[in-house]
């Protein structure tokens, strides 16, 4: 084959350079549509696993896009959108089976509403007179509060749906945010670099935390408590390592810039919270 199927261009090689179009003939036979399931799932000639085996690691994914070096990889927004969709998907299924105590509100008439949960009087069916009296104690609740508690208590596992549905969209709107702190900290790298920096960081985070959430699905309480201080551990120790290789410096000053860029960005993100738990309630 001489020209491209496709745009017609002239082929000198396994892809067309005009379009991008791989060398396949009109007629494929069974192989070689085989070979197009593996390429796809491959991300072509592997990007996928070229992807995922660098960004275990720290700063390598980000050195080598700024440096040019992409073509081998998934893009950065492809990335981080592909692992927070894995992220939110096991978040989403696995069980809750922490120990600790509900964030609760708890009505006069003894209804409790689990923040946490979300649930409504930990399971048991209400009463008309327990709805009477959840209803009475949402209308007295603070105003931003309202909608929430009215949420819940009317259907706390679609609340539960809706913001496994909204987070996600909200976490990719705080990319942005989280760029131009870390930016503000490194004045001497341009924010697309941060840009690129924190989707990296972002896609190891939701990647590893993936792996906590899908601990719980044991349902021991112990197994997933160690798995969730091992995570921790590896995201922070992987954080200042992908800081330190990305923008430089040293140790002490790499320390003190992650915990102001990560005291900086959980006061920023507290507006964004606040639009999920709005957001889930309005739905």
């Amino acid at each position: 084959m001489t020209s491209c199927l496709n745009c017609g261009a002239s082929l000198q090689g396994s892809f067309c350079a005009q379009c991008g179009q791989r060398a396949v003939p009109a007629d494929p036979t069974v192989s070689e549509l085989a070979s197009d399931v593996f390429h796809e799932l491959s991300g072509y000639d592997g990007r996928i696993a070229s992807t995922f085996r660098n960004l275990l690691h720290p700063g390598r994914l980000t050195i080598d896009y700024l440096q040019g070096r992409r073509a081998r990889y998934l893009s950065p927004v492809k990335l981080y959108l592909t692992v927070s969709v894995i992220y939110f998907l096991v978040a989403a299924s696995a069980p809750e089976i922490s120990n600790r105590p509900a964030a609760q509100v708890r009505t006069g008439g003894g209804v409790t509403i689990n923040l946490s949960g979300p649930q409504v009087n930990n399971g048991t069916p209400l009463t008309a007179e327990d709805r009477a009296e959840l209803e009475k104690s949402i209308a007295e609740a603070p105003w931003f509060l309202r909608g929430m508690l009215k949420s819940i208590s009317e259907d706390a596992a679609g609340f539960r749906a809706r913001l496994f549905t909204i987070m996600p969209r909200v976490f990719f709107a705080m990319l942005p945010v989280f760029a131009g702190i870390v930016a503000l900290f490194y004045r001497g790298r341009r924010f697309p670099a941060a840009l690129v920096f924190a989707a990296h960081l972002h896609a190891f985070a939701f990647l590893t935390f993936a792996i906590s959430e899908a601990a719980k699905m044991t349902r021991s309480p112990v197994f997933a408590a160690i798995v969730a201080g091992i995570v921790l551990i590896a995201f922070t120790w992987y954080a200042l390592a992908s800081l330190r290789a990305v923008f430089g410096g040293r140790w002490p000053m790499t320390v003190v810039k992650a915990l102001g860029i990560g005291v900086a960005y959980s006061v920023a993100s507290i507006p964004f919270f606040f639009v999920i738990l709005i957001w889930a309630s309005l739905v």
